[in-house]
């Protein structure tokens, strides 16, 4: 369980403080239900004998309910009229739960540093846990606010500040929670209702209803959120645990394999993820460390919401995967599930089709292997030299084997090989999200849209006039091997020993807003040679002089391209771009040759038994360092890159 911090997951209901980016990030994605149609429709017309129960249980005059104060002057004059009305639906519903699994309202405190007060349904079952209420252990909460707190007039200002507000703590459940696909709450006064729904689109609101005038609607409402079923109330039920005491002891992931249509059921080898992404909006990746139950092969499964390929007009990353499989050196797919079409499968599944925009996005989970942690957690010069020599191989025969081009090369998105792993799979790409097939046709021209990766390590052409130019040249092989070296040399700067980090200066215009001032903070390095003295003495000879040689070789390719494409700012000759793809056999071999000549020299017998380079080709063609700056700038909080999500996929996103 030492992966708990990480993940995000809470213990003992203890509320994380959330950071200023998640609310920000939010609100970009904030939409308004123009209609009581979408929450008539999601509650239906069934539960008719509870709603008799409940009504005879509750008294009524006029039209209103009488436990709920008709002038009350503070929250608290309402809560305690609602906690016994909605004990009262969640107890007459009458539904027969299992051994373990039960639904009772609360009051709690949804900012542990205020005395407000709020409501909430606490929940005992296979997804919660913690003895004290809290983001793990909790179906749904609600705030309460005064009528004359909140209204429906534009440009509606309230509701999005109550969504906002609830943003927070939907944040906490989702990390707590991990296995939540949304989360719906309410914002209660004395006589209205607001319904809101975060997901991995963002969050929906729908207009104030009067819930004295349908009390019907209320108490379908509060019976679906308080819901003893957990798909009901938003969760994922393959994904299971086993609850001893309030804790979680074991669980199990359950995939159905596209490929053989059959269902297969993994156990954990830790109950938390081990990465668990913090944003309400976006892919909301979860990383799941599993063994296979028959060979007991360590395992590691992906679960993420990724938009639809139809709107993107690109293959899903299980399609990379399979058409990398038998690379050493390459992330391989154990399985993969497609819930495209499937109830809860989809955003537009669980949102109304009603004036609200949106961009689809589908739930997947690929089985893959596992290996070892993070490059930049790396134990010796030699451990990383090896890691990155396996990698660019591996990259080399992806796109000239495969025809596949990685294009989000990073910290992130680079494994050391697990332990006494042979020659070729010391260090494994992962990640194939923003991966492309590309073809003759496609290597050497223009393109225009936003450059994908970390800006940290995008290379100069990625970077330059991102969005702007109409004569950018395309995403290439070349810009990879670029990438490549900026991880070398952000770790060589940044790391002053394993396990000892330094502040690096180039950092924060390397990671800028700005493409335009990353891209020329970049060809700066290029302008001069590297300056050692900025580089810890922990770097040995062979490494300070791979760095420069790789430098050397950045350069030449670099200015190469300006004398081809000038300032981008007209069309220009491709035959140029054309020439020096052609030489894509040779680039890699002078790279890979920079890491075999540093690899020799830390360790002699490593080099004993060379591997055969990469045969000459006819074709002619998640956490990384930005985060440090972002983190210092923007956020209270560290999320540490575990597993396979890339941490900068809104580029091509937004």
């Amino acid at each position: 369980m030492s992966d708990a911090a990480d993940s995000g997951a809470s213990k003992d209901g203890e509320a994380r403080k959330p950071p200023t980016e998640i609310i920000f990030n939010i609100r970009q994605k904030i939409a308004r239900v123009p209609t009581h149609g979408w929450m008539k429709s999601l509650y239906g017309t069934g539960h008719k004998r509870t709603i008799k129960k409940v009504k005879a249980a509750l008294k009524m005059e006029g039209n209103r309910l009488v436990d709920i104060p008709s002038s009350p002057t503070s929250q608290s004059e309402i809560i305690a009229g609602l906690v016994k009305v909605i004990g009262v639906i969640l107890q007459k519903h009458g539904r027969q739960s299992l051994p373990g699994v039960s639904r009772s309202v609360v009051e709690m405190k949804l900012d542990p540093n205020s005395d407000t007060l709020s409501i909430a349904i606490q929940a005992t079952g296979p997804s919660f846990e913690g003895a004290s209420v809290g983001p793990s252990n909790v179906a749904t909460v609600f705030i309460i606010k005064l009528d004359a707190e909140t209204d429906d007039d534009k440009p509606y200002p309230e509701a999005h500040s109550e969504t906002e507000e609830l943003g927070i703590y939907a944040s906490q459940i989702l990390q707590s929670q991990p296995n939540r696909r949304f989360v719906r709450t309410l914002v209660i006064t004395e006589s209205r209702f607001r319904l809101i729904q975060f997901d991995r689109e963002g969050a929906i609101f729908s207009p104030l209803l009067n819930y004295h005038e349908d009390f019907d609607t209320f108490i379908r409402a509060i019976l679906s959120l308080g819901s003893t079923d957990e798909e009901e109330v938003g969760l994922d039920t393959n994904v299971q645990w086993e609850v001893v005491e309030g804790r979680k002891v074991s669980g199990t992931i359950t995939t159905f394999d596209e490929k053989s249509k059959t269902f297969k059921t993994y156990p954990m080898t830790d109950i938390y993820p081990t990465f668990n992404r913090p944003e309400v909006y976006g892919r909301g990746t979860v990383c799941w460390d599993v063994k296979d139950p028959v060979t007991g092969k360590l395992l590691l499964i992906k679960d993420a919401w990724i938009y639809d390929s139809a709107d993107l007009g690109r293959k899903e990353e299980h399609y990379y995967l399979a058409q990398a499989a038998g690379i050493a050196g390459v992330i391989q797919m154990v399985g993969y599930e497609d819930r495209k079409g499937e109830p809860f499968g989809e955003i537009r599944s669980f949102r109304p089709a009603e004036n609200v925009t949106l961009r689809n996005r589908i739930f997947r989970r690929l089985v893959l292997e596992k290996y070892g942690k993070d490059i930049d957690e790396f134990q010796s010069q030699l451990e990383l030299l090896c890691a990155l020599h396996d990698a660019i191989e591996a990259h080399g025969k992806l796109y000239q084997y495969r025809n596949i081009l990685h294009r989000d090369i990073s910290c992130a998105n680079i494994l050391l090989g697990q332990p006494g792993a042979p020659l070729g799979s010391r260090g494994v790409l992962i990640d194939m999200d923003h991966a492309i097939e590309v073809q003759y046709q496609d290597s050497a021209g223009a393109e225009m849209g936003g450059a994908v990766g970390s800006p940290l390590f995008q290379a100069y052409f990625v970077l330059k006039g991102n969005g702007l130019y109409q004569y950018r040249p395309t995403h290439d092989y070349l810009d990879d091997l670029e990438a490549f070296f900026y991880i070398l040399y952000v770790l060589m700067h940044h790391i002053a020993r394993p396990q000892e980090r330094q502040k690096v200066s180039f950092q924060e215009d390397w990671c800028h807003d700005d493409p335009e001032i990353s891209a020329t903070a970049k060809r700066a390095l290029f302008k001069a040679p590297i300056n050692m003295d900025a580089i810890s003495e922990f770097w040995g000879q062979p490494c300070r002089d791979a760095l420069v040689e790789f430098h050397k070789f950045v350069k030449e390719i670099i200015l190469e391209k300006e004398e081809m494409v000038g300032d981008m700012d007209k069309e220009w000759d491709l035959e140029p771009m054309f020439a020096l793809h052609s030489q894509v056999y040779d680039h890699y071999a002078r790279v890979l040759d920079i890491f075999k000549k540093a690899i020799k020299e830390l360790s002699p017998e490593s080099a004993s038994s060379p591997r055969p380079p990469l045969a000459p080709t006819t074709r002619t063609n998640k956490r990384d360092l930005c985060d440090d700056v972002r983190e210092e700038n923007k956020l209270d909080i560290k999320v540490k890159r575990t597993c396979l999500a890339s941490m900068w996929e809104e580029s091509i996103e937004v």
